[in-house]
This record gives structure tokens, sequence and C-alpha cells, in this order.
């Protein structure tokens, strides 16, 4: 539930959004009604600019929050650099945040290639000796699975972001979640045709599909490039 400061936040930001109108009767009303919102919750003018920096909440998390695998830190790494926002995990979920309408589109996208992800990875293991043992299956699972994610990597075009941009994100992350924790990434386990299980998920990777459906029509790549 937001707090009655973000609540506040809410309301400031569309107020600010008005005081650019070009009806500068509307502007001036904007404005006034923003400096007495702003000044009844206690809001600062570093409040005020980290308002540009938006946030979108995936709920789509499908592995373990303490110790995640390698390769959902390389997926993470390809929608951040794709779409030029941050991410940090919430613990069943991921919230992603940034300038415009970014962070919905990479929550959007991170849900539908994570869901494409896990599902060549449960298919691969299938495809394993059902006489291998339950570790061995999983290590060439995770090495497939972050051949697969490499692939997706290596078509990735990183979205320029300017200093100002990168220090907003950092300043509203402080004051939104104050106490963070980094998590490492768990390294597949060791078994024999790592390398083969690897080779075989980065061909499939390049396979995997980046586009996404609007308004039941698919739009053109984001932030990828053929």
């Amino acid at each position: 539930m937001m707090t009655d400061k973000e609540k506040a936040m809410k309301r400031l930001k569309k107020l600010m959004a008005l005081t650019g109108s070009s009806n500068a009767s509307e502007s001036a009303a904007a404005l006034s009604r923003a400096q007495k919102l702003a000044g009844a919750h206690g809001i600062t003018q570093d409040d005020i600019e980290i308002l540009d920096i938006n946030e979108s909440i995936c709920d789509y998390w499908p592995v373990g929050a303490s110790n995640p695998p390698r390769y959902m830190a390389y997926l993470l790494q390809a929608i951040r650099d794709a779409f030029g926002v941050d991410s940090i995990l919430l613990g069943d979920g991921v919230s992603f945040y940034g300038l415009y309408n970014r962070p919905e589109l990479a929550g959007y996208t991170f849900e539908v290639l994570g869901r494409q992800l896990i599902k060549a990875r449960r298919d691969f293991i299938k495809t394993q000796s059902k006489r291998l043992k339950t570790t061995t299956k999983t290590a060439r699972g995770d090495k497939f699975a972050e051949g697969w994610i490499i692939a997706v990597l290596n078509k990735v075009e990183a979205l320029a972001r300017t200093a100002r941009e990168v220090a907003l994100a950092e300043r509203w992350l402080e004051k939104k979640y104050t106490r963070t924790v980094t998590r490492p990434a768990r390294q597949s386990g060791k078994a024999r045709d790592n390398d083969n299980a690897l080779n075989q998920g980065y061909h499939e990777g390049r396979q995997a599909s980046l586009h996404h459906p609007v308004n039941g029509q698919e739009q053109a790549k984001l932030g990828i490039s053929s």
C-alpha cells in the first residue's frame, strides 16, 4: 500500500506535467498546486527531480530468489541493455526502473523471453538420458540455458543512457528501496558434455522470438538487432 507521501508524489507528477501546458493560466495554476502539495508533504527538490523515473514490477520470477542461476542474471542483463533500464530482484518478482515507458516494456519482454528460456531448458533436459543423475541433467540444463541467453545477448543493441539518467536512477533506488542486497548468481554445476549443452543452447537461442505483440499485431523489435 502506498504511503501518503507516495500518493502525493503521484499527484505531483501529474501536476508537473500540466505546468508545461501552452495555456498560461493552466500552467500557473498547476505550478501553484504543485508547490502547495510539495510543501504539505515535505517533498524536496530531489524528490521532484526523480519523478522522471518510472517503475514497473514484473511478478514473473520462475527460479529461487536467494541464489538465482547465472542464466537468469544474463537474461536480466539483456533486458537492461535493450531498454536502458535498471532492475532489482524483489524476491518473488523483478522491479524495472528508468525513464519513460521503458520499464513497462522491459517487464513485458522479460516475462516473454523468460518463459521461452525456461521452456527451452525444460525441453532440453527431457532429451537427456533417464540414466543420468538429476544433478547432471540440471547442470547440463543450466549450461544450455546460459548458451541460449548468451545468443540473445549477442543480438542486443545496448540503449545509450546519459549520465543524468544514470544518476537519477541511482537516487531513485536509494529513496525507494533503502535496503538492497546483492545476490550472487549461482554457477552451473560441473558435468560431462557441459560444453555441448552450452553450444546447443546457443544455437537454439539464436532462433528465439524477440518480438512482442501490441494490439494483436507484432511490433518491430525494440533495441534488438536481427
